[in-house]
């Protein structure tokens, strides 16, 4: 099991705040990329970058990439998770510090926002280089997508017709047809993390592999 005692910040009680993003965030889209963003492994990522002065978001593009496919390109999806990441970042104890700063490497942001703690909350407990790498490594290949892009991603590329036979597998019948692939391949993933018991993509290998 992963240690997280060092992890200091309690999102338990963080309640995202819409706004004009309303739509979105009440879809299956929006609530999967809020509960991507709350994740310690991505939060500890925007204060890493927080604390060497660059773009909170900056450490997210790939794996956004990785858990949304093609939507994670989107002008308003990007927006989105922005307004998600300044909201945990002030709840945590982080203030706005500066709008658009750009991002010069080659990433999915072309710029964000940067934070600095706020002067009259009470500092967290300062996490070593040591164990931000320890945490990153432990979680970065999050276990159920691991399981199951070995199954609909032969060669790297995603399979519809293995994808809904997997889902099918599950007793998920519901089909998405008239989305792009990458959003199919989100809402039966968000689908099948419901439906599939831990331990089956955490002590079972994949059927690619068996």
């Amino acid at each position: 099991m992963t240690d997280t005692s060092y992890i200091d910040f309690d999102l338990d009680g963080f309640e995202y705040d819409s706004q004009n993003f309303r739509e979105l965030a009440a879809s299956e889209l929006g609530v999967a990329t809020i509960a991507f963003m709350k994740h310690p492994t991505n939060v500890v990522r925007m204060q890493t970058a927080t604390d060497l002065d660059r773009v909170a978001v900056e450490p997210l593009g790939k794996w956004l990439v990785k858990a949304f496919g093609d939507d994670a390109s989107d002008d308003r999806f990007k927006q989105f998770v922005g307004h998600v990441a300044r909201q945990i970042m002030e709840h945590i104890g982080y203030q706005h510090d500066r709008k658009s700063l750009q991002i010069t490497r080659p990433n999915l942001f072309s710029s964000g926002s940067t934070y600095r703690m706020t002067p009259k909350s009470e500092s967290p407990m300062r996490i070593t280089k040591e164990q931000r790498e320890a945490w990153l490594a432990n979680t970065a290949n999050d276990a159920f997508n691991i399981w199951l892009n070995a199954q609909v991603k032969p060669g790297g590329k995603l399979d519809l017709g293995k994808l809904y036979a997997v889902a099918q597998e599950w007793k998920i019948n519901k089909r998405y047809d008239q989305l792009n692939p990458g959003q199919q391949r989100m809402n039966i993933g968000v689908a099948l993390r419901k439906a599939v018991p831990e331990h089956i993509y955490k002590t079972t290998k994949p059927l690619a592999e068996a």
